[in-house]
């Protein structure tokens, strides 16, 4: 106790008396961290008496955390102790007092030596920094806050230093001409891009603003950008004065002017139009002040209609130049205007400045220009227009008389054409009957002569023919008699097959006693036979419910025709009829593979084609022809007609 004591005056005397007063706390420790002073800022700062802190460790007094981490940080005296070196304290290094207040503080521990060079203790020196810690944040705040509101500025922004280098720019430079930020910092402005800025006017005004507190706005460069084409550019740059520095530093605005500039062209070539519309319009046009009701600006076409110079239109009211009778008239249809926002009269009288009377049309409405009113009035000369629609009138009105006449003979004439068409129909209707009953005639007679030919004459050549055989057989053989004989009887068959194939070509027997399909089977079979051309035939069974006469014999005889053509005409090697019936129709179908034909020109041309129509048409049926090379068709179809009960008769 009595070393401490004998320890401990000499440093009193030496260093309480020498650091009491300075402005940084101060600890002093003995070469086991113990404290043997604390001045009275320390105290004041950790919160310690000089009474209470005296030989405690210096780690209990001097209490320190990590600002960020809050965790404790090394303690310095010991640091000091064991290294033997001077220690700074690390950056946000807060001192926690006794009472737990807080504070930043700064500076660092030092050990002390000895005459020996033995480490005989350590001092720690330290300041509230709080205050400048403080401000230094402050001006970092508002340096963020300033590049924040510099980087969200649609405008490019660029800071040009005393050199007209690029400093720094904002984003919206970077995006507007498409370049970064190194290509760009470090350069001078008159450098970048395609020396687009390299203007001698730009120069003057930038090195004027860096010598002297100026500045300029509106200063308009128009120029193809690399990469963005024609903009027009305006620039605004002010000198920026940093403390301490003379020099100083430029902000330069830079505004795409590029669609202003457009718009406010575009609105100029606009106004232009609009002039030129106003003033080539063939129509008078009038522009009024709502408020005042008086005119303001008149086109030529309207001071050339009234005869009034332009002057003397501006300044007066409408009823002043005699489109209304008086003024209140004037108001009445201002109130109209007002409440409806349009008017209009189809036939103002007018009377022009010489006196004469013409008859107008006038619109009127009423349309915002900007956020001014304006009324708008549109004058035509309709008297050209009057006077036509009255000699339209007239003529219509003679038109009328004219078209009724024109009525009533057309009525006459359409009375004695009906009567014309009538007495046609009806010439019409008995050529048909006749030919109807010549057709009848026909089929009746050719029934009689096939009859004949076939009861009558066939009788007598088969009679020749067994007399011929009586004679040949008695007649001895061979002998030139018998083979006369013998001729003469196959002559005499050959005539009687041909007087058969003559009777049914007259009339066939089967289309009486049997009906149409049995009829055309019949007859194909004998057709190819004779001609050695192949027919395929297809029809319904027999029916017991016959078609009526006229239109079995009309079908059997159009087949029959057609096949004859075929023989004739068209060198086929098949044909093909087909016969079909149903509720609706009756019809025939005859196809060849022969060399075809002009259905149009043989229609007009071939009276066997034509006959074939010809009947049809008696039948209320039709005919088709359709032909191909390699392939011809006859198609007649005609409605099915019930067969009466009588006699069957062709």
């Amino acid at each position: 106790m009595a070393s401490e004591q004998n320890a401990r005056q000499p440093l009193a005397e030496w260093v309480q008396s020498a650091l009491v007063g300075i402005g940084l706390g101060l600890i002093v420790t003995d070469d086991k961290a113990r404290i043997l002073a604390v001045n009275p800022v320390a105290a004041s700062l950790t919160g310690w008496s000089a009474d209470d802190a005296v030989s405690r460790t210096a780690e209990a007094v001097f209490r320190i955390e990590d600002e960020v981490t809050r965790r404790p940080a090394p303690d310095p005296v010991t640091d000091v102790l064991a290294g033997g070196v001077a220690v700074g304290l690390s950056d946000h290094t807060v001192l926690i007092g006794r009472g737990g207040s807080e504070c930043r503080i700064d500076h660092g521990a030092s050990p002390v030596w000895d005459a020996a060079g033995a480490i005989i203790g350590a001092v720690l020196l330290f300041c509230d920094v709080s205050e400048r810690q403080r401000a230094v944040q402050g001006v970092e705040d508002a340096r963020a806050f300033a590049e924040g509101i510099i980087q969200t500025v649609r405008e490019p922004l660029v800071v040009l230093d005393a050199g007209l280098r690029v400093r720094s720019a904002n984003s919206s430079f970077y995006r507007t001409f498409r370049v970064t930020a190194p290509e760009t910092e470090g350069q001078t402005l008159f450098a970048l891009g395609n020396r687009q800025w390299d203007i001698p006017q730009l120069r003057e005004q930038l090195e004027a603003i860096l010598t002297g507190d100026h500045h300029f706005e509106n200063f308009a460069v128009d120029h193809v950008f690399d990469g963005i084409g024609r903009r027009s550019m305006v620039l605004n740059a002010r000198r920026l004065l940093l403390p301490g520095r003379q020099s100083g530093l430029v902000l330069l605005a830079i505004e795409d002017a590029t669609e202003r500039v457009r718009a406010t062209e575009s609105l100029a070539l606009s106004e232009t139009r609009y002039r030129r519309l106003f003033e080539t319009a063939q129509d008078g046009i009038l522009l009024v002040d709502p408020e005042t009701r008086r005119i303001f600006d008149a086109n030529p076409f309207l001071t050339d209609l009234l005869g009034h110079p332009w002057v003397e239109l501006i300044g007066k009211e409408l009823w002043e130049i005699g489109l209304f009778d008086d003024i209140e008239s004037n108001k009445a249809a201002f109130r109209t205007l007002q409440e409806t926002g349009y008017i209009r009269y189809d036939d103002l009288p007018l009377r022009t400045h010489d006196g004469r009377g013409i008859e107008v049309e006038f619109v009127s409405n009423v349309y915002p220009v900007g956020d001014t009113p304006v009324i708008q009035c549109n004058i035509r000369d309709v008297t050209d227009r009057k006077r036509a629609e009255v000699a339209l009138q007239a003529a219509h009105d003679g038109l009328e008389v004219r078209v009724a006449e024109r009525t009533a003979e057309l009525a006459h004439t359409n009375a004695t054409l009906s009567d014309e068409i009538g007495r046609r129909e009806i010439a019409e209707a008995d050529r048909r009957d006749l030919q109807q009953r010549l057709t009848t005639v026909q089929e009746d007679e050719r029934r009689r002569i096939a009859r004949e030919l076939h009861d009558q004459m066939g009788q007598h050549l088969t009679a020749l023919g067994l007399g011929l055989k009586v004679v040949r057989d008695a007649t001895a053989h061979p002998s030139q008699e018998w083979d006369r004989l013998h001729a003469l009887q196959s002559l005499t068959d050959l005539i009687g097959r041909e007087v058969h194939d003559l009777a049914l070509e007259l009339r066939p027997t089967a289309l009486d006693d049997l009906g149409l399909s049995a009829a055309l089977a019949h007859y194909t079979d004998g057709w190819a036979e004779r001609t050695g051309v192949e027919v395929d035939y297809h029809g319904p069974e027999a029916d017991e419910n016959r078609l009526g006469a006229e239109v079995e014999t009309a079908l059997y005889r159009v087949v029959q025709e057609a096949l004859m053509n075929v023989h004739k005409h068209a060198a086929a090697r098949r044909v093909s009829v087909v016969f079909r019936r149903s509720p609706e129709d009756v019809s025939v179908l005859i196809e060849d593979d022969g060399r075809g034909f002009d259905a149009d020109a043989q229609a007009l041309h071939r009276l066997g084609i034509l006959g074939m129509r010809e009947r049809m048409a008696l039948m209320g049926g039709t005919l088709t022809l359709e032909s191909a090379p390699g392939r011809s068709t006859v198609i007649a179809r005609v409605r099915p007609t019930p067969r009466d009960g009588g006699t069957h008769r062709g």
